[in-house]
């Protein structure tokens, strides 16, 4: 059973908006209650990786609200009026922005009737198995994790010095490593 909704599916790819990147280090800049729901939220993050112990579930909990404005969409209580906006479906789970009760109120207000594009999004994270219960994750999704694994692998084998130049050639200037 999935601890941060109840129901039973469960959260096979994580993924991070870009948005949801700028608010955080946002959060984080402000310091006080802010720096603290930005800490709390890289908790979420790691409790999802990990699926960690029954009584760190117990430190989040989604609201009360069902949030109708968006499809899917779920909000996570930080506390002190700091919430987290993500939608969740068919195994995934997109975090798209944090903020103050109000400011997640505008951007849902403002983002309102969107669908988040999970095809077009790059998962980031496969989350891991149930420490609490000991269940593992569905084998699909293990097979699925390993075949992501062997081809990132079997690229990175692939590519050369020579290559990686061309691609990030307006990054580095940088002699050749041997060259003279």
């Amino acid at each position: 059973m999935d601890f941060c909704t109840g129901d039973r599916e469960y959260i096979r790819l994580l993924h991070r908006d870009p948005l949801f990147e700028r608010c955080l280090e946002d959060l984080r800049a402000r310091g006080g209650e802010s720096q603290a729901a930005a800490r709390k939220i890289n908790e979420f993050v790691d409790l999802l990786l990990r699926s960690g112990r029954k009584r760190d579930r117990e430190k989040f909990r989604f609201t009360r609200n069902k949030e109708a404005r968006i499809r899917h969409c779920k909000k996570v209580d930080l506390g002190c009026g700091y919430r987290l906006v993500c939608i969740k479906k068919d195994g995934h789970l997109a975090l798209l922005y944090a903020g103050t009760h109000d400011e997640c109120f505008r951007w849902i207000e403002r983002n309102k009737g969107m669908e988040f594009d999970f095809s077009a999004s790059k998962g980031i994270a496969v989350c891991a198995a149930d420490a609490a219960t000991g269940e593992s994750a569905p084998a699909d999704v293990l097979a699925e994790q390993r075949m992501l694994e062997e081809h990132e692998s079997m690229l990175m084998r692939r590519i050369d010095d020579d290559i990686l130049r061309k691609v990030f050639s307006g990054l580095c200037q940088c002699p050749r490593i041997g060259a003279e």
